[in-house]
């Protein structure tokens, strides 16, 4: 994994909505969504203003090696998701100005919860909810396939 280049969400199939403690990533694409708790959602948002996932492995090694390992995974996951994409030619970027906010936590040595992926809605996130969903009832619901002869 190359972990010295700035990552972005991968826009505009990928979304996400921090909800304080929690942030929940959708993607699109696939209409899979993620739940990042904790630290995890902090090194999401980390991510997602710029900060290289090296720096992040780094505060975490610094507290044990073993936390430095789920991070690495972690952010393994979010791009074997999809979820983010690294920029072209950003290894020779600056980190943004301030400290990560997941580096205190990092550096106390808290666990990395695992990011929980979930598809049980994928179904209804890919419906189109113009030609795919039940006239009547409306979206979520979708259409009964019409019956073959």
């Amino acid at each position: 994994m190359h972990f010295k280049a700035v990552y972005e969400v991968s826009t505009p199939d990928v979304v996400a909505e921090d909800f304080g403690g929690e942030v929940v990533v959708l993607n699109l694409g696939n209409g899979r969504y993620f739940s990042l708790l904790g630290v995890s959602a902090d090194i999401w948002r980390d991510l997602a203003r710029g900060h290289k996932p090296q720096d992040l492995i780094d505060y975490a090694v610094a507290a044990r090696a073993s936390l430095g390992e789920a991070v690495s995974v972690l952010v393994a996951s979010m791009i074997a998701e999809g979820l983010i994409r690294p920029l072209s030619d950003s290894e020779d970027r600056a980190s943004p100005t301030g400290a990560a906010s997941a580096a205190a936590a990092l550096l106390a040595g808290e666990d990395v919860p695992p990011m929980e992926a979930f598809d049980d809605m994928a179904e209804l996130i890919l419906a189109d909810p113009i030609h795919d969903v039940d006239e009547d009832m409306g979206w979520p619901v979708k259409r009964d396939p019409a019956p073959t002869a």
